[in-house]
């Protein structure tokens, strides 16, 4: 019960501490028509240095490696209110520049085409950081488990702390967009070298925290709540960036 307790507690300030912390995210990916790649990223890199710099509307990019939407690009501007997406103010130069460079390097044909909305989960990530990588596995859940599932990833945030583990990773869940109950882990990674083992393992973890007997409550709550997850890894492109915050 003391750690169920705990948990609650974890998401009922979580959700307080969103609400008065800027943690929307907003984003989609965008497929380059063949052979316009360097263009496109030379022309983004002019956008936004011009409109996106210190002090502006933020705008970051990667590239995508693994998966279905390998050489896509995710485009995304991070660390709102929501009210920022009614207030925000662009010029007609901005927005025709933008226009540009989507008609001449966006190819529309484009199944993953669309925004999507998401909340940073703070409460419940752990140990963020900067990256050159990320690997991002998206968990599409079973509507009665949804909750659950948030609060196993809150309890493996206190195995990690115990633990000391050396991984750095950001929970968000989707707000809009697509289907609902989604949950997105965002694994920072140095390289392709932190995709492997590390020890001791998640499970190891989990049950020096919480017991064996929670671990496996635990995991049937999670292999049962998931309907299918997928994961892809994708490479930060700091000229199609902001700087990063002081």
């Amino acid at each position: 019960m003391k750690h169920v307790t705990k948990i609650v507690m974890y998401l009922f300030f979580g959700i307080v501490w969103s609400q008065e912390n800027p943690t929307i995210m907003r984003g989609g990916y965008d497929k380059v028509l063949k052979g316009k790649d360097k263009i496109f990223q030379k022309n983004v890199a002019s956008h936004v240095k011009k409109w996106h710099g210190a002090g502006q509307w933020n705008q970051f990019g990667w590239r995508v490696e693994t998966g279905p939407r390998t050489g896509q690009y995710f485009i995304g501007t991070f660390n709102h209110y929501w009210k920022d997406f009614d207030e925000r103010v662009t010029t007609k130069e901005h927005d025709n520049d933008w226009d540009r460079i989507t008609n001449a390097y966006i190819d529309q044909d484009n199944e993953y085409a669309g925004s999507t909305i998401w909340s940073l989960l703070p409460e419940i990530s752990y140990n963020s950081k900067s990256s050159t990588k990320i690997a991002v596995t998206l968990f599409y859940c079973e509507a009665n488990a949804y909750q659950a599932m948030l609060g196993i990833m809150g309890k493996l945030k206190q195995a990690n702390e115990k633990a000391k583990i050396d991984v750095s990773y950001n929970v968000y869940q989707k707000e809009a967009g697509g289907p609902n109950d989604v949950i997105a882990i965002v694994i920072q990674m140095d390289g392709y070298a932190d995709m492997a083992p590390i020890s001791p393992s998640l499970k190891d973890r989990y049950v020096a925290a919480f017991g064996e007997e929670v671990w496996q409550a635990d995991y049937t709550t999670w292999t049962n709540g998931e309907k299918r997850s997928e994961t892809e890894i994708m490479t930060f492109i700091p000229d199609m960036s902001s700087p990063a915050p002081e």
